[in-house]
């Protein structure tokens, strides 16, 4: 198996926070060459494309503002030319938002397809609220991706935390998951985050999964419990993962 390995940049937002050039430069150096990004850090697209460029990396994704791809998507296109990225992930809704899944589904089937008219795909990336029933008594992840064509971003640790099954989610929307985010669960009453290849999720049964599912990345987070540091954590995944691939 080939797929590439990428790291959602949310995983090490500290450390760029801190310095964005020099944590670029981490990134890279511990063998990432794709990432996703979430945030510009203060840099316009150009700069931030030159810092990408310089240390050899390759922008896969933005997570995007959801205002910004329901409403108006101008910003999201002109971020997306100049950075060099093809998709585009609704990354989360407030807990305000958490309710009307048929009518986001629809919104999201227009911007959608307005993003496809320049060359982009638009992907939802799930956490494990979308399990519980909406107003009529439906999971929001069922309003979201039955009977529609929405792409997926399918986080394998959010299903498992929603007590659901991530192989059998990667086969219902085989052809629509383009990127997986690559997170393991701590063996924890907690069941909190952990770096790829430490925890409970079977990574092996996803892997052989994969490619036949569509997907084109694997993407390594960790939100927080990170072993040491982010870029510590960061680096045990890609080692891990890579092993897997093996």
């Amino acid at each position: 198996m080939a797929l590439p390995i990428g790291l959602q940049l949310y995983t090490v937002r500290d450390v760029l926070a801190a310095g964005l050039d020099a944590g670029l430069g981490e990134v890279a150096s511990m063998g990432y060459r794709y990432v996703e990004m979430a945030g510009l850090y203060g840099k316009t697209p150009s700069e931030y494309r030159a810092l990408l460029d310089k240390h050899g990396l390759t922008a896969i994704a933005a997570h995007e503002s959801g205002d910004d791809l329901l409403n108006d998507i101008s910003a999201v296109v002109q971020r997306a030319e100049v950075l060099g990225y093809r998709y585009v992930i609704f990354p989360y809704l407030d807990e305000s938002e958490r309710s009307g899944y048929g009518e986001l589904a629809g919104r999201l089937a227009e911007s959608a397809r307005r993003l496809g008219d320049h060359g982009l795909t638009l992907c939802y990336h799930n956490h494990d609220f979308e399990w519980e029933a909406d107003g009529d008594g439906k999971r929001g992840i069922d309003h979201l991706f039955e009977g529609t064509e929405l792409n997926s971003e399918l986080d394998v640790y959010w299903v498992k935390k929603a007590g659901d099954d991530p192989l059998d989610w990667m086969k219902k929307l085989s052809g629509r998951l383009p990127i997986l985010h690559m997170k393991d669960m701590a063996d924890t009453a907690e069941k909190g985050f952990a770096e790829v290849g430490t925890g409970t999720i079977d990574f092996g049964a996803i892997l052989d999964a994969a490619e036949g599912c569509g997907v084109k990345y694997l993407v390594v987070e960790q939100d927080s419990n990170w072993k040491d540091s982010p870029m510590e954590s960061a680096r045990v995944g890609l080692e891990n993962l890579g092993g897997m691939l093996v």
